[in-house]
């Protein structure tokens, strides 16, 4: 019986061992399975231009020339392409004007140098058409309030609702501007936003940093009547202004996801939303303050989630002291609650002695987008402006090549509309050419070369065929319209 029990242990404990080698142990025919789930896959980004149009400038430098208008923005679109950008935020209302034929407002001045005329051509549709084209997003950059730069001059073109009430506008300075106070001139500004976006395939709505006027010494702003018949609600004027720039900000927040669900609603801000030595969520910085001085909390914003992405102004160096760089990269990823975070870089201030030795040195441009990098909720960039790409001054896009030395998917940021895509299926080469199965939707593929288990972006197209550089190991993603991608298909060997 002892010879009996001794001889079943050691068989189950060889059953066992036999067991476990066969678990931990690959084939002896080839090597395991790639776990796909172990890919490194590269950061996604939102990297753009801004393109000012007020005063022309970035475009169009030529008023009396369509097609020169044309060629132009098509080269600043090449551009962008050729250094890896994935967006245009594009000024299309600069000055409560259009780029298209609209019923509520003229005709830019900036586009025929006469505010009101036609320039015979659909601005909107071929920007938006050209920018497509090349896989960029076109994200329409709108003043809300601004009417004019030139108040003293400035004469209304009859027969559009905001130009015909006088009532809805004041003068601050040489500016002149729609008052926020008035509920009939803020729906004035819905209205347009809902009847571009109904019209137009843009990817988003962008505001920059004017709401409230930016201070001048001696001149106050004309609004204590707007107080005495709009603020009942308020103790005192300051409230009052924020009050008007939140519901607007909301309001437009609403319209967005009622209308436009698939498009993003977000902000440039000014640099500093409040001081420390105002608020104990401030910032170290001094100066003006969005909170205080322009009226526009944008801290409150993302709290309620009333913006899809914030995009602070951080055009100040690594060694600035009113207004850090480094700081400030600190404190908005801190601030913004679930908002991604981009950062706005002042690509304009590269080359130009008058803005200090620093901006003189391209090892600065590339600190500044290192150590944003470092900040898991920032998500991307914005370049001010066009015009700094064909100046190049200091050769500075030879660092932007550096650090944008390969495309970049667009991170999701907004809503879910659609469909989440499938993973490509039936990924094969042939000939040197990558095949896979075409997805369902308005889908686009990534095209990804595997090195050492790191992934790396070689293409964003929405062909289902991808002409293979050389010898590797090579996968794709689907993405939908949302900017949600796939998981990454199985791993291919070329040849």
């Amino acid at each position: 019986m002892k010879q009996i029990k001794t001889f079943l242990l050691s068989a189950i404990c060889l059953l066992n061992a036999l067991a476990l080698h066969a678990c931990s142990d690959s084939p002896t025919d080839g090597p395991p399975p790639e776990e796909k789930d172990e890919i490194r896959m590269p950061r996604k980004e939102f990297r753009a231009a801004w393109v000012a149009t007020v005063g022309r400038m970035d475009w169009p430098a030529n008023t009396s020339d369509t097609e020169a208008q044309r060629a132009q923005y098509i080269r600043y679109l090449d551009t962008f392409v050729e250094y890896n950008l994935n967006a245009v935020v594009m000024q299309i209302r600069p000055t409560a004007d259009a780029f298209y034929e609209s019923a509520l407002e003229p005709w830019s001045e900036y586009i025929t140098g006469t505010r009101g005329q036609s320039p015979g051509y659909d601005v909107m549709q071929f920007l938006i058409d050209e920018t497509h084209k090349r896989g960029l997003e076109f994200h329409a950059w709108m003043n809300p309030f601004r009417i004019s730069n030139s108040a003293g001059s400035f004469t209304p073109t009859p027969g559009y609702p905001g130009e015909d009430r006088p009532e809805w506008k004041m003068r601050y300075g040489n500016l002149l501007m729609y008052r926020p106070a008035i509920p009939e001139a803020r729906q004035h500004l819905l209205d347009v936003i809902e009847d571009l976006i109904t019209r137009y395939d843009v990817d988003g709505i962008h505001f920059d940093d004017y709401f409230y006027p930016y201070p001048q010494a001696g001149v106050e702003i004309d609004d204590a009547e707007d107080f005495r018949i709009y603020g009942q609600d308020y103790t005192n004027v300051e409230d009052f202004r924020r009050g008007n720039v939140n519901t607007m900000i909301e309001d437009i927040h609403q319209l967005v996801v009622r209308v436009r669900p698939d498009i993003l609603f977000g902000i440039s801000p000014y640099a500093a939303w409040r001081h420390r030595s105002q608020d104990p969520n401030g910032s170290e910085t001094s100066g003006i303050s969005n909170y205080d001085d322009l009226y526009a909390d944008i801290r409150l914003w993302c709290e309620k989630g009333w913006i899809d992405y914030v995009t602070p102004q951080l055009y100040a160096s690594t060694q600035n002291i009113a207004l850090n760089f480094i700081h400030l990269c600190d404190w908005w990823p801190a601030n913004s609650f679930d908002v991604p975070v981009l950062i706005g870089y002042g690509l304009y201030k590269f080359g130009n002695p008058r803005e200090g030795d620093i901006f003189m040195k391209p090892e600065e441009l590339e600190t500044q987008f290192f150590y944003a990098r470092k900040q898991e909720k920032v998500t991307g960039a914005m370049l001010f402006n066009g015009t700094a790409f064909t100046a190049n001054r200091i050769d500075i896009l030879a660092t932007l090549r550096k650090v944008y030395g390969n495309q970049s998917l667009i991170p999701f940021m907004g809503r879910k509309t659609v469909a989440e895509p499938s993973t490509p299926a039936h990924v094969q080469t042939d000939g040197g050419v990558l095949r896979w199965q075409a997805g369902n939707g308005d889908l686009r593929y990534a095209v990804y070369q595997i090195e050492d288990q790191q992934a790396q972006l070689l293409e964003i197209t929405r062909d289902v065929s991808f002409q293979l550089p050389g010898k590797g190991r090579y996968a794709v993603s689907a993405v939908n319209k949302d900017q949600v991608e796939s998981r990454l298909s199985e791993v291919v060997t070329y040849p």
